[in-house]
């Protein structure tokens, strides 16, 4: 397990404020960084303002760019929360390359991607598992990830698990439906965990390339819905035996539940604090 010594470069730009990008601002701010944040409309830039978040319109259609791109250069870190189901991803994460190695005041690159890239790979898997992306966001995001790691700066790919946290679970949805692969594994992470790990993956200047940001807390799939249905008082949800898989998702790089002592350790989260 790997810990290095920290070193402070507080400019910092959110490419994309959607739930983590604009909860890692906040987070930011309330730590003393100078952070720009993006959004593609006015309303969402007025939004971030009156969160103190300096708040800019930066899109990019296509290769077309709108609104501002000089923030690139007064910027010591980048992060890229870009979801792949935008139109003409390949082309925006392209364009967006180039605009980043044109600015080489930009230290560090940490990219948000997901643990979908490593598809239905069965048992342990770690950063070095090979990737079998299956679906079409997937199969973009791996695509994203490699464009990224050619940067002239360092990088940092994140590769998180099924974000949740607040008001956001996959039980509200799953609850009037069968639930598949009941003996399977949970590979969660709380939104202030990735939160946690993002802000010291900021702060370490040599630490990059891959890594997984899964809860170490692994519950069967079957106990785990039943148990949060159960604290949320919901109905019991269905089970399936189908869509089988066994994997458990862990990082050997960062022993991150002795890192950050995990505060949401068992994920079974309470939607009234």
């Amino acid at each position: 397990m790997l810990y290095y010594k920290t070193k402070k470069l507080n400019r910092i730009a959110v490419i994309g404020c959607g739930w983590l990008g604009l909860g890692l601002a906040k987070n930011l701010i309330e730590n003393n960084y100078k952070v720009i944040g993006t959004k593609t409309t006015e309303k969402g830039v007025e939004m971030l303002n009156k969160l103190k978040i300096k708040g800019i319109i930066f899109k990019i259609d296509n290769e077309k760019i709108s609104g501002e791109t000089n923030f690139l250069k007064n910027i010591d870190q980048l992060i890229i929360s870009i979801p792949p189901s935008i139109k003409n991803y390949k082309k925006t994460i392209g364009t967006l390359y180039k605009l980043i190695n044109a600015n080489n005041n930009i230290k560090k690159v940490i990219f948000l991607s997901s643990i979908s890239v490593y598809g239905k790979n069965e048992n342990e898997i770690l950063e070095d598992s090979q990737t079998n992306p299956e679906t079409i966001n997937a199969k973009l995001l791996l695509f994203a990830e490699e464009k990224f790691l050619n940067l002239n700066s360092s990088v940092c790919i994140i590769r998180l698990g099924g974000l949740i946290g607040f008001d956001r679970h996959p039980i509200f949805s799953l609850i009037n439906k069968k639930i598949t692969n009941p003996k399977g594994f949970i590979n969660f992470i709380h939104i202030n965990d990735a939160i946690t790990l993002i802000k010291y993956l900021i702060k370490s200047s040599k630490l990059n390339g891959i890594i997984n940001c899964v809860s170490p807390f692994h519950p069967n799939r079957k106990k785990y819905y039943a148990d949060i249905a159960k604290s949320l008082r919901l109905k019991n949800p269905v089970f399936v035996e189908k869509n089988m898989n066994l994997r458990k998702i862990n990082s050997n790089r960062i022993d991150l539940k002795k890192l950050f002592n995990y505060p949401v350790d068992n994920l079974l989260i309470d939607f009234n604090k």
